[in-house]
């Protein structure tokens, strides 16, 4: 199953699920929107009307990326017979055209990653400042947390279900990128093997990013908490 987060991405979502279908058909869809102002959620109504693999939960107000996740994967892993769950971006930077090899990935490894930091990775359409940005907090997250995964911040992750049900992810509180290094976190320390594939992402071109000061902030802190905890 697909899971994907949703706010204001509705100028994106027909590219989004047309891409999906040309590799993967059948594969179900489920979009998480935080009741976005723009019709984002009518949208996905109508995709509905055509796809009837396609599901939309709606929350009462923007919660955050980090909230999302958490409710949505602890309520799937009280549904039965899905084997595994890839988390992506609505807004088209992560590639759709990717999904069969990391499906193909997940009957191997308990987790894979989409890398944009592996050989064979890149980012295009961002400036200098934001890759060093993203880079050197990469780096700096590895340093403190000790996980040997290149690209920590990485928003395109599957999981197989066994990987999600040895975190209590009930104890989460991250947001942002801080929720993706803290999920990588805990995997590795839970013993799961963390398999990066190599991707090429693509800095949105519809709506607005949600790339902030508050959430590099936030995704800073983690790390370092982490770290001092272990010294004290």
């Amino acid at each position: 199953m697909l899971v994907i987060p949703t706010y204001n991405e509705k100028n994106n979502l027909r590219d989004l699920v047309k891409r999906i279908r040309q590799v993967l058909p059948d594969m179900p869809i489920l979009f998480v929107d935080d009741n976005s102002p723009d019709g984002t959620a009518e949208e996905i109504r109508g995709l509905m009307s055509a796809d009837p693999a396609i599901r939309l939960w709606v929350r009462p107000g923007k919660q955050g990326l980090g909230s999302a996740y958490r409710e949505t994967f602890l309520k799937l892993l009280d549904e039965p017979g899905t084997e595994y769950f890839i988390a992506m971006d609505a807004d088209l930077s992560h590639p759709p055209e990717i999904l069969p090899e990391m499906v193909r990935l997940l009957g191997m490894h308990p987790v894979v990653v989409g890398s944009r930091y592996l050989r064979g990775g890149r980012v295009e359409n961002w400036n200098w400042l934001r890759r060093l940005i993203s880079r050197l907090g990469n780096w700096y997250a590895r340093v403190l947390t000790r996980v040997p995964v290149s690209d920590l911040t990485s928003g395109f992750v599957g999981y197989r279900r066994e990987a999600l049900r040895n975190l209590s992810l009930q104890d989460f509180d991250s947001e942002g990128y801080a929720f993706q290094v803290e999920m990588k976190h805990r995997l590795h320390k839970s013993g799961a093997n963390i398999f990066e594939l190599p991707i090429v992402f693509t800095e949105r071109r519809e709506g607005a990013s949600k790339f902030s000061f508050a959430i590099i902030m936030e995704a800073a802190a983690y790390p370092f908490k982490n770290w001092f905890s272990k010294k004290n």
